[in-house]
């Protein structure tokens, strides 16, 4: 059925030709500074006169048999004929190095003895879109994301936005266009940077040939040491053929951790056995990965996941954290609680030993006092006939009285 639609499509448009001489307008794009080459067939007789028109301007002629006619606007010399073809019926207009200038719509006439033919050309000029870049920034004084592309012509259509959707007053969109001296633009779209959102960009060019989408994602998760972990990495739209790259920074060093290609559906790790994928070959474009019992010192870093296609490309920056299991943070705290208790008891020793030297210091002071004071009293000689004790009665009894 649709076979026969496009058959009768085909004659009617032959029809159309062969009773007019005149053929439906034809689309062309040219790539900026690059050759292009103009359609123009026709049914050679042997004294055709090609005629070429620029918004109805003549820029080329030529009979055939007798070479180049007329070229009054020159068109800078940049277009010529395929003269070595006109007597096979082609009569394309070649231009070289196209650019801005040469957009518009083309006549081709072609008349004879016999008949005229008549076909109209409409030229477009495209630089294509190579690359976009969506980053974060913080040249305003504030972190902002921008989304931009350079050497694009004509200028195209950036879009930038959040998922959720958030009021554009709070994003502060600004968006700037700026064509170099060849005319080729560079686009650059800035929002303020909110906390969890997803920034999706979107460039289209001007003829809506390409339309490119990139998008960023920033996040932060903790985990327990010991505990398998998954890290999210789910692009916003369902890819197909696409790769997959998963790197580790930790302090100023980064390495490419994991890879992985669901054309070929191969994948390497440098990690063997310590990361795998969430979902069985990454399907519909979620890279999440799992980390197999991550350690504290090892695993705890910034993890980056690019997921790429055709034209989109879908990054995710996650910040890992990982605390200590429960054994290892009893065993903390309880050495954090033994380390208190022991400062306070040395403390207590100390204070307590400082008391004993300060009493024993004023202990033997006194003691020091007594012996001197008794020291400096005069000896008293008692007599031995008025009955009092005598130092050698003393001496006699203490030797009576000891043991045999």
């Amino acid at each position: 059925m649709a076979a026969a639609h496009s058959w009768t499509c085909l004659i009617l448009v032959w029809i159309i030709a062969d009773t007019t001489g005149k053929t439906p307008d034809v689309q062309v794009t040219c790539m900026f500074s690059e050759d292009c080459v103009l359609p123009c067939v026709f049914e050679a007789v042997g004294d055709e006169i090609i005629y070429w028109f620029r918004q109805n301007v003549l820029i080329h002629s030529y009979k055939h048999g007798s070479g180049l006619l007329d070229q009054p606007d020159q068109h800078n010399n940049r277009t010529s004929l395929f003269t070595e073809v006109i007597s096979s019926g082609n009569a394309s207009l070649h231009i070289q190095k196209s650019g801005p200038q040469d957009r518009g719509k083309y006549r081709c006439l072609v008349t004879s003895s016999r008949k005229n033919s008549e076909h109209f050309i409409i030229v477009k000029v495209e630089a294509p879109i190579h690359s976009v870049s969506l980053e974060t920034t913080r040249l305003s004084g504030f972190e902002e994301v921008k989304c931009s592309t350079r050497d694009v012509y004509p200028a195209p259509r950036v879009t930038l936005f959040t998922e959720p959707a958030v009021l554009p007053d709070a994003l502060q969109t600004f968006t700037r266009k700026r064509a170099d001296k060849q005319d080729r633009y560079s686009v650059e779209s800035k929002i303020r940077k909110l906390n969890d959102l997803t920034y999706i960009c979107l460039v289209q060019s001007f003829y809506r040939s390409q339309t490119w989408r990139t998008s960023l994602q920033e996040k932060e998760i903790s985990s327990i040491e010991g505990q398998d972990l998954n890290i999210p990495c789910a692009a916003p739209w369902n890819l197909q053929n696409f790769t997959l790259t998963w790197s580790f920074t930790k302090g100023h060093e980064s390495s490419t951790v994991y890879t992985y290609d669901s054309l070929t559906q191969l994948s390497s790790s440098v990690w063997k056995e310590m990361v795998r994928l969430v979902t069985a070959r990454g399907q519909g474009g979620d890279g999440s990965l799992q980390l197999l019992m991550p350690m504290r010192l090892e695993h705890a870093g910034l993890y980056t996941c690019i997921l790429s296609a055709l034209r989109t490309k879908h990054e995710v920056r996650t910040r890992v954290n990982i605390t200590p299991s429960t054994a290892e943070r009893q065993s903390e705290s309880s050495t954090q609680r033994w380390i208190p208790a022991t400062v306070i008891t040395c403390l207590a020793v100390s204070a307590v030993a400082a008391i004993v030297t300060i009493k024993c210091k004023v202990g033997c002071s006194k003691s020091s006092q007594t012996l001197e004071a008794a020291e400096m009293q005069p000896i008293r000689v008692t007599d031995t006939n008025s009955g009092a004790l005598s130092e050698d009665t003393c001496l006699t009894e203490e030797i009576a009285n000891r043991p045999a």
